[in-house]
């Protein structure tokens, strides 16, 4: 055994699963630097490595091409790391009195900003209004996300601060929720919560380069290698309603990045990204580390803030549809000056109306500028009939997906759609037999980013119309290689193949092999990324 150059590593006796139908399975992986350059029989690998490496004894675990997720704020889940969480929160009281404990250690006039607010938790599942927080504080402004952040709530002094009043007209694509009188109720939907950051200040550098440390290694410490990052370059609007301060932070924390970081920038103008499609946001190779994707577009809202577009309204609001948050006519237009731009496009769509819409402008686009070979993606994809399901495969889209919402919402998801158009949510079965290419990941911050939670949701599915259910090889898939191709970069991730990235992830167990609802038990024991382990578990 060599152990004198850790540039050259060969890892043998354990369960190596390559996600390479022509070869899916081996006996031993050796890489050199960044790059896998031997796959095989473990004596055929040391031959081909010469000498100077290192043998790692993966003592009966399995290792993997590392996990890719195709849909997460990685900016966004930085930026709300720095702020109070009220995810375990369970009532309304349970809210205010976290509430009082946080103003006790502000200023007056110092805002406080919360986030993973999650009403369905509640035994009275409603969402709070400016009233319900108007008696914590009359000196400090407070808004609190929900668990989706597609919707917040501001007390009175918020609203004062930021000039929301009866007569205040929403930002296009966004809601201030009024009573029956006008009077603003302190919820804001959708583009409308972008107006809290008129009065909102920055942390320091110092405390969003520490979040982002930690959560970049907490990335490491799941498995992941690869990230489709979700950016915005408008000042107005955008994935994360965050005032176009995404960007910026991405250039401060740049070198604490652990992952590869696949691009996926919001912008009213498409052309904006061919002007950042450059050093240091694109090292220019398929391979590098960093790269400028997608345009990405938003049609409609989320099943929680009531604001995904339905063709029927929801059960538990029968007046309500849901609605687009940009005209049609305007993200056509958008869309194509991408698409003539050689831009892969990537549209968020949730209800089954928005999807319909959106599959329509795909057709109508590859109609009028047809193109191979184009990756054109839908965001979410939720809720699918099945002609739709055709109709995405036939247009060569790739369905980026959320597996983890199965379980979150899942618990109270029939209550706003009943049980028949439940049928429709995430069906991925009917979507891998259709022929259509998912990719999978995770929305952080609204859900956990681990791969590992992701694939039991898409084998298990806890009981959400279990016929939907997927085998673990082919939910491997979404997490590996579908992602890779989501991303143009099959030829160089996603599965274990000479020449590809050495991107690998060891696990406790094989997920093949285990019992299918212990899949979430498995355990990730180490993670590389172009070759240098970032995690491994003491």
């Amino acid at each position: 055994m060599f152990k004198t150059n850790a540039r050259k590593k060969i890892f043998y006796n354990g369960s190596i699963l390559t996600i390479n139908d022509l070869n899916p399975k081996v006996e031993a992986v050796g890489i050199e630097g960044e790059k896998i350059i031997s796959v095989g029989r473990l004596e055929d690998v040391e031959k081909s490595m010469k000498e100077g490496y290192e043998l790692i004894d993966l003592n009966g675990k399995t290792l993997l091409p590392g996990f890719i997720d195709c849909h997460i704020h990685a900016i966004g889940s930085v930026f709300l790391s720095i702020y109070p969480s009220f995810k375990n929160i369970k009532s309304l009281d349970e809210t205010q009195d976290l509430l009082e404990k946080l103003i006790k250690d502000k200023n007056p006039g110092e805002f406080l900003l919360g986030f993973d607010l999650d009403e369905e938790k509640f035994d009275n599942p409603v969402f709070p209004t400016k009233w319900d927080l108007d008696g914590i504080s009359a000196e400090n402004p407070v808004f609190l996300f929900r668990h989706d952040v597609h919707i917040g709530v501001g007390n009175s002094k918020l609203l004062e601060l930021v000039g929301i009043d009866n007569e205040t007209i929403p930002p296009e694509g966004g809601e201030i929720q009024k009573d029956e009188n006008g009077e603003p109720t302190g919820i804001l939907k959708e583009k409308a919560t972008s107006l809290i950051f008129l009065i909102f200040k920055l942390p320091e550098a110092k405390v969003i380069k520490e979040k982002a440390s930690e959560f970049f290694y907490s990335l490491a410490e799941k498995g992941l290698t690869s990230i489709h990052g979700l950016l915005e370059l408008d000042a107005k609007g955008g994935v994360e309603n965050l005032g176009g301060i995404s960007l910026p932070i991405l250039k401060l924390v740049k070198e604490i990045v652990l992952q590869n970081y696949y691009g996926i920038f919001f912008t009213a103008n498409p052309k904006k990204i061919l002007k950042v499609r450059n050093s240091p946001l694109d090292g220019g190779k398929t391979d590098s580390k960093f790269r400028v994707g997608c345009l990405k577009a938003w049609l409609d809202g989320s099943f929680g803030a009531f604001t995904a577009y339905l063709s029927e309204p929801y059960n538990d609001q029968p007046a309500n549809y849901g609605y687009c948050v940009i005209d049609e006519e305007v993200l056509y237009n958008r869309m194509k000056t991408a698409h003539n731009l050689g831009i892969q496009i990537a549209v968020h769509a949730i209800g089954d109306k928005a999807n319909k819409a959106l599959v329509d402008l795909y057709s109508r686009l590859l109609e009028e500028f047809p193109r191979d070979d184009h990756r054109h993606r839908i965001e979410h994809a939720s809720m699918l009939t099945s002609d739709l399901i055709y109709r995405i495969r036939d247009l060569g889209l790739i369905a980026s997906c959320q597996p983890a919402f199965i379980i979150s919402d899942g618990a109270w998801l029939e209550r706003r759609l009943g049980k028949e158009r439940c049928k429709m949510v995430y069906p991925f079965r009917s979507m891998l037999d259709a022929g259509v290419i998912i990719a999978s990941g995770s929305d952080c911050p609204v859900e956990d980013p681990n791969p590992i939670l992701g694939i039991h949701a898409m084998v298990n599915r806890e009981a959400f119309f279990p016929e939907e259910a997927i085998s673990v090889g082919d939910a491997l898939k979404t997490f590996t290689i579908n992602g890779a191709y989501a991303a143009f970069e099959e030829e160089v991730k996603g599965s274990i193949e000479v020449g590809k990235l050495a991107d690998l992830v060891i696990l406790t167990q094989n997920p093949l092999e285990v019992p299918k609802d212990k899949i979430k038990e498995i355990k990730v024991c180490e993670t590389i990324i172009r070759g240098k382990s970032l995690f491994k578990k003491a």
